[in-house]
């Protein structure tokens, strides 16, 4: 690739809200630049803002008739100014996952990565970032999640049916040996009863070792289950 033609590539990069812009269009997002206020009163939106929020990027600059954060799930306001005071608090960028409310009264899922911007002395100016459609990610999260509670309480139920069936086996054995003991003591004439025993001792044991298998993977496969929630 030759990047020797100065004068023809430059003009590519003059105008860099042009470029960021360009960039911005072929996400499912917009950025932006807002004052650190309550309202983050906006200064820039550029991208798919009426697409997630429902309006123009125009209702909530210049003259603003509305507040972006005023857009946030009241259940979810809360999570966000935490996210941002935290990170400003550290110097750091914040990452938040929350809720819009649209003009329709639905909620689109969003994920912003932002931070703050500081002049030379290190006073905070403004604050800008990228906001993102989470929606159907999150759905996918809260399918899994859904899906692996099952999956737990099915395990749980596995696991309460085998004990009592382990319980039972376990007494099982001991009759049979009990049984044995018993043939034994009577001879010959307690050599049939000591083969059906014995043969229920042997089923007793096999049916014990694989029960206990079964309980033994069921339990791993919550463990599982929990460390991937």
């Amino acid at each position: 690739m030759d990047l020797g033609q100065g004068d023809d590539m430059d003009g590519a990069f003059l105008d860099g809200r042009e470029v960021i812009g360009s960039i911005v269009h072929r996400t499912n997002g917009f950025v932006y630049r807002c004052r650190n206020d309550r309202d983050y009163s906006m200064i820039l939106m550029e991208g798919a803002v009426t697409a997630l929020t429902g309006y123009p990027a125009e209702d909530f600059i210049s003259t603003p008739q509305r507040s972006y954060s005023g857009l946030a799930h009241p259940e979810d306001t809360e999570t966000v100014f935490a996210a941002v005071d935290a990170a400003l608090e550290k110097g750091e960028n914040w990452s938040v996952d929350y809720r819009l409310v649209r003009p329709d009264g639905t909620t689109r899922w969003v994920h912003e990565v932002g931070g703050g911007v500081f002049d030379a002395n290190g006073t905070l100016q403004f604050l800008e970032g990228i906001v993102l459609d989470h929606e159907a990610r999150k759905r996918e999260e809260e399918t899994r999640g859904a899906r692996n509670q099952q999956i737990t309480a099915f395990c749980r139920n596995l696991v309460s049916e085998t004990k009592p069936i382990l319980s039972v086996l376990r007494e099982l054995r001991i009759l049979a040996i009990n049984a044995r003991i018993e043939a034994a003591r009577a001879g010959q004439a307690g050599a049939g009863f000591a083969v059906v025993a014995g043969e229920v001792g042997r089923i007793a044991n096999e049916t014990t070792t694989r029960a206990s298998s079964v309980s033994d993977l069921t339990e791993e496969l919550q463990k599982l289950l929990r460390n991937s929630g």
